[in-house]
């Protein structure tokens, strides 16, 4: 059972019982109610044992796991904002644990994963990559590649769509973001597409806020993830490389389609000892607001430019 859509499977089987009509011991938000790395642990475990009695007893697919988690609902609601059809050759530039990957296999031709994968907490994640892939049945469509997205492996006019979905807050700088946008649209032909899609730094509601209390104090305390750019900043990048076209849409789902949850104790001791007080005062609060209002994810900023 790969691990990245167990993870999934932590957010759909609540509606997953509701829709079977049975009786389940398992929260309704995980993800907005585990304080400690062992509560989490604990929760996916009985997830797989959950899961794996919905698959045999009620024929529960890994594609009914996708599509009612947040996570897997908002890929879709994306890939299809986005407009890909089944005559399109895609890049996904930051894929991460594949979930857009998937929602772009459904619609698309062919897809390329590409990511370095050498984050903190990112051992493993090519072989769950691989494992998500197969047990959906796509590998017909999808391949994988470890790249550095400012020196993208690829010949030009390679793909029609060359898209970065929730990545490039896990980029060094801004950039390294520009250099990642000039190879997206120097590897898609004439008339193709560069996508991004990135959270933005404002709140709606309470839970929003949650979220990015949660995030600002990630990015802060730990390594590996930039605080969201501003719709300015991210437009005005796009312009300053030149296309054809830009388009830009911003896209409130109102789910939890990327949770920031971390536990503060396993990044103390890299911390300098006169900020460990702070940080961990910080993550109280931020998890006292994500208990009390939930957590979901801000709007995000859709730009797709036509080279």
């Amino acid at each position: 059972m790969g691990l990245n859509l167990q993870v999934l499977g932590m957010q759909s089987i609540p509606r997953l019982a509701e829709k079977l009509e049975v009786p389940v011991e398992f929260p309704a938000h995980v993800f907005s109610k585990t304080v400690r790395m062992k509560d989490f642990q604990k929760y996916l475990e009985e997830c797989g044992k959950i899961l794996s009695e919905f698959s045999e007893e009620y024929g529960i697919s890994w594609w009914d796991v996708y599509n009612l988690s947040d996570i897997g609902s908002e890929r879709m609601a994306v890939a299809q904002e986005i407009q890909l059809d089944e005559n399109d050759e895609v890049l996904d530039v930051g894929c991460g644990r594949g979930y857009f990957t998937i929602a772009a296999a459904k619609l698309c031709k062919s897809i390329v994963g590409a990511d370095l994968m050498n984050g903190l907490g990112r051992h493993g994640w090519w072989k769950n990559f691989s494992e998500s892939i197969r047990e959906l049945n796509l590998t017909d469509k999808v391949l994988s590649v470890k790249s550095d997205a400012g020196r993208l492996p690829f010949k030009s006019f390679s793909f029609s769509v060359s898209a970065t979905v929730h990545a490039i807050r896990n980029f060094q700088n801004s950039s390294s973001i520009k250099a990642a946008i000039k190879e997206m649209k120097r590897v898609v032909v004439k008339g193709g597409s560069v996508v991004v899609v990135e959270s933005l730094p404002v709140a709606r509601t309470k839970a929003q806020e949650a979220h990015l209390k949660m995030f600002r104090c990630k990015v802060k305390y730990t390594s590996g993830e930039l605080d969201f750019m501003s719709k300015d900043e991210i437009v005005d990048m796009f312009q300053r490389i030149g296309f054809k076209e830009i388009k830009v849409k911003e896209l409130n789902y109102n789910w939890s389609a990327a949770p920031p949850l971390f536990w503060i104790d396993r990044y103390l001791p890299f911390l300098p000892e006169g900020e460990r007080e702070e940080a961990r005062e910080a993550w109280n609060e931020a998890m006292k607001m994500v208990i009390r209002w939930g957590e979901v994810s801000p709007p995000a900023l859709l730009v797709k430019a036509t080279k």
